[in-house]
């Protein structure tokens, strides 16, 4: 058996994630009829809300 080593990645920086933001709304709002885009709107701000709050504690306040 080998070992493999699992090194940490880096967060990637706020830009990265509001670009993709930015993005998939635009993929609702092009693509979606109007019942889909309240829906992901709302799935999309849940979702990186729900992330930004569980990462935001990693910050290194300790």
């Amino acid at each position: 058996m080998s070992e493999t080593t699992h090194t940490k990645s880096g967060s990637l920086p706020s830009a990265v994630y509001i670009i993709a933001f930015i993005i998939l709304f635009t993929i609702l709002a092009v693509f979606g009829d109007l019942f889909i885009f309240i829906l992901g709107t709302i799935g999309l701000i849940v979702t990186f809300a729900a992330f930004y709050r569980d990462n935001s504690h990693d910050a290194g306040h300790h």
